[in-house]
């Protein structure tokens, strides 16, 4: 949108709020109509009002569920077989408005940034064919469902660290949750190691915690499962792959531990 509207010659504004001065220069304007996607602040009254209501929100989930700043991720994590885009009808309450079309996929064995690029990709087209069904009055707004509202908070960094005492399945999906960010991790002899992708591998139980280099392969005994670390970035290093980490490992013992 913003280099479409520059190669056109127009104005672009990026103000990380919407303060009364910003509105102030958005009502100059004389806007006819407003539409969001992924702005975590909230639509003032004044701007709404001015424009007689006329908002249009395209958010990243099948509303109700997954309201708020991360519902790509949430939809991850919570191992959801499926999401898609919400076209709603735009509110001064965050991801409240009545939904007025919606499009779903499913949820592959992907990160929450490639899984971030269908979606925008949906959710355009999603918001190109029924923008003018919406201007037109032919949109039904069907009221969200409270009972169905689940929250979708930002990603705190710190939860991206692994937890062995979780199943191994768990830990994969937060993995993919947390990549390209804010990032999944473990600690290893004092090192961050950052992981990009992990996925469940097969074997014996253990004591939650191990960590083996099984088949050439990093591996974590989980709570239930083993994980394998696929593709992994040590600290100040290049991301590489967990077989390649591992051939640089020295002197592993049999009592190596995750995190250490």
């Amino acid at each position: 949108m913003k280099i479409a509207a520059r190669a056109m010659g127009l104005a672009v504004r990026q103000p990380p709020r919407l303060d009364e001065k910003e509105v102030a220069a958005l009502l100059a304007l004389r806007p006819e109509l407003l539409v969001w996607s992924a702005y975590g602040n909230r639509i003032p009254k004044s701007l709404l009002a001015a424009i007689g209501g006329r908002a249009l929100n395209v958010h990243a989930s099948l509303l109700p569920r997954w309201r708020g700043a991360a519902p790509i991720a949430h939809a991850i994590l919570a191992g959801d077989p499926e999401t898609g885009v919400t076209l709603m009808e735009g509110t001064a309450e965050l991801d409240a408005g009545p939904i007025l079309a919606q499009t779903r996929t499913k949820i592959g064995d992907e990160t929450k940034g490639e899984l971030e690029e269908r979606l925008a990709k949906l959710g355009g087209e999603l918001l190109e064919r029924e923008m003018p069904r919406y201007l037109a009055g032919k949109l039904v707004r069907r009221p969200q469902d409270p009972k169905q509202v689940t929250l979708a908070p930002k990603l705190e960094p710190r939860e991206g660290e692994l937890d062995p005492a979780r199943p191994a399945e768990e830990l994969a999906r937060r993995v993919r949750a947390y990549t390209p960010d804010p990032g999944a991790f473990v600690t290893f002899r004092g090192q961050r190691i950052g992981v990009l992708r992990a996925s469940v591998a097969g074997g014996r139980g253990t004591e939650h915690g191990t960590f083996l280099i099984r088949d050439g392969t990093p591996q974590v005994a989980a709570g239930a499962g083993w994980l394998r670390l696929d593709e992994v970035k040590p600290a100040g290093k290049r991301a590489m792959s967990g077989a390649e980490w591992a051939r640089g490992l020295r002197d592993i013992r049999p009592d190596e531990r995750i995190p250490s």
